[in-house]
């Protein structure tokens, strides 16, 4: 069994959103989490050092990238860094929605941001009770224009060709009912990666590892067996 697991987070950059799949994990394996500073406005260049000053990557490594940090993963890829394997979750390589680009150039996100989730707008989004507490403290922590920034980051993100192809497995985890990432999401990882494995996980949104962590553990505790 591959014996490390790097969990790189999403758009809060916080780490606390794993809490549920570190539940389901069990302790065969070594995990760590990555955490983005909160207050600070940083490129994905600048993230992606910053995880290489936390992480000994080696081929016993399995890198797990949720949404936003599939930005991050790939930028540590084109550095040459050694894995076993990489896991996406509701991740990108590029924007998934191009209209973002537009919008996160006229909307004032910072102001947004600072707006109260309301507990309808969260139920409606089919988030439970635990997951709107979470999404709660993370917003608390992180500063509105670090949000903003990092919407903009992945509004701007393109495609970037390259000669050849990655040969370590990559798996995606698919959300079936994700309106944030777009199927073709996954599909496009097929231009990076010689093997790409899409699972499509059932009566989920875009926050698949928390409203399907058991499901999303079994299928992380298999990349980990080979």
């Amino acid at each position: 069994m591959i014996k490390k697991l790097v969990l790189l987070p999403g758009l809060d950059g916080t780490g606390l959103l794993f809490q549920p799949l570190l539940e389901q994990l069990g302790s065969d394996f070594s995990v760590q989490i990555i955490r983005y500073p909160p207050d600070q406005c940083q490129s994905v260049q600048t993230l992606a050092a910053q995880v290489r000053e936390q992480v000994v990557f080696d081929s016993d490594t399995v890198l797990l990238a949720e949404s936003f940090s599939g930005l991050v993963a790939m930028e540590l890829l084109r550095q040459n860094i050694p894995l076993h394997s990489i896991i996406f979750c509701a991740s990108f390589a590029s924007t998934p929605r191009p209209w973002l680009l537009k919008l996160a150039t006229i909307l004032p996100l910072e102001l947004l941001f600072q707006l109260p989730l309301p507990d309808f707008l969260l139920r409606w989004l089919g988030l439970n009770a635990r997951l709107i507490g979470l999404i709660r403290q993370v917003r608390e922590q992180v500063s509105p224009a670090v949000f903003a920034y990092r919407l903009r980051l992945i509004a701007a993100a393109q495609h970037q060709p390259q000669e050849q192809r990655w040969e370590i497995p990559c798996r995606y985890l698919r959300a079936a009912d994700d309106w944030a990432v777009p199927e073709r999401c996954a599909e496009a990882l097929r231009q990076y990666f010689t093997t790409v494995k899409v699972t499509r996980i059932k009566q989920s949104g875009h926050f698949l590892l928390q409203s399907q962590p058991a499901a999303c553990a079994t299928l992380v505790k298999h990349q980990m067996s080979f």
